[in-house]
């Protein structure tokens, strides 16, 4: 009991020391993109700006809804099956992928439920349009988890971490990272970390408040790119796995902030994407013919060397 006491603290300690770090790299790196200053008037680089904002927020009123209150839940209920390193996770199941996916998609329908609803009423129609949009772009992202599930031949993240011990699964799933990096790019537009609703919230863009109720949803919009950010280590390029002298969990670390700066570069890079119908071609023309093809391709691959053993 005491040590599961421990990993809960240390992930808490962990997700809270990165929440204040990313917060602040994604104001100055948003800024200098944009040719500003970046949390202007604060001294020191505006260090205690992340802190000093969070209290803005808690000092205002706080409207909340049941969805705001499943978000934060499951955002935080969703770490405890996916690990920081080998020792570091609450819950090891066998099939803690399939979990964490699960977990993922309702914490998305919740966020639909929340902005589906208007002052007055909700809006059925504007649900189902906005949880097609949604599937329509983790379709491509599934695909590829499924074709690394294929080749490693587990739902579990440490099998996953522990097949990657010579190569990385980049290497052998170059097409499906491609397509899983691009898909998750544009869930973080959806996710609105960088305040310009483009897509499925851009109508609603003032529905979660000026109070605690906004804190606490940007709070839950970071754990899932936490999230994100973890499953594309975990999945691709090798986790946990040290790389010559340097251990492991530096190394996750250390491919983190390389994942979290890259993901912030290309989402201001895309931040002219304006509508709905070029994702939608993106989605269909591109992405999803590519995870399925790449799923098409792991599986041969997965029999002719598995079973008849020609590869």
């Amino acid at each position: 009991m005491l040590i599961l006491l421990k990993k809960i603290v240390y992930i808490i300690l962990i997700l809270g020391v990165n929440l204040y770090i990313v917060s602040f790299l994604n104001n100055k790196i948003v800024s200098r993109i944009e040719l500003r200053r970046g949390y202007k008037g604060y001294k020191k680089g505006g260090l205690g700006f992340p802190f000093s904002n969070s209290l803005k927020y808690m000092a205002k009123e706080f409207p909340f809804s049941v969805w705001d209150i499943l978000i934060f839940v499951f955002s935080i209920v969703l770490w405890s099956v996916v690990p920081i390193t080998h020792n570091l996770s609450i819950i090891d199941l066998d099939y803690n992928v399939f979990i964490a996916l699960v977990f993922y998609v309702l914490i998305l329908i919740f966020r639909i439920f929340s902005v589906s609803y208007t002052k007055y009423n909700f809006i059925m129609s504007d649900f189902l349009r906005r949880t097609t949009q949604m599937f329509s772009l983790i379709m491509p992202m599934l695909f590829s988890i499924i074709s690394i599930i294929i080749l490693n031949k587990s739902l579990d993240f440490n099998v996953i971490v522990n097949s990657q011990y010579q190569y990385w699964n980049i290497i052998y799933q170059p097409v499906g990272f491609v397509v899983f990096f691009v898909s998750i790019l544009l869930q973080i537009k959806l996710l609105n970390l960088s305040e310009h609703n483009q897509f499925l919230y851009f109508d609603n863009i003032n529905k979660e408040g000026e109070g605690i109720s906004k804190l606490v949803t940007r709070f839950s919009s970071y754990l899932i790119l936490f999230f994100l950010i973890a499953l594309t280590n975990i999945l691709y390029l090798g986790g946990w796995q040290k790389l010559y002298m340097i251990r492991g969990d530096i190394m996750v670390g250390i491919k983190f902030y390389i994942i979290f700066i890259l993901l912030v570069l290309f989402e201001r890079a895309i931040s002219n994407i304006s509508g709905m119908n070029k994702l939608i071609n993106l989605i269909y023309k591109l992405l999803l013919p590519l995870s399925i093809i790449n799923l098409i391709i792991t599986i041969v691959f997965f029999i002719l060397r598995d079973m008849y053993f020609i590869i």
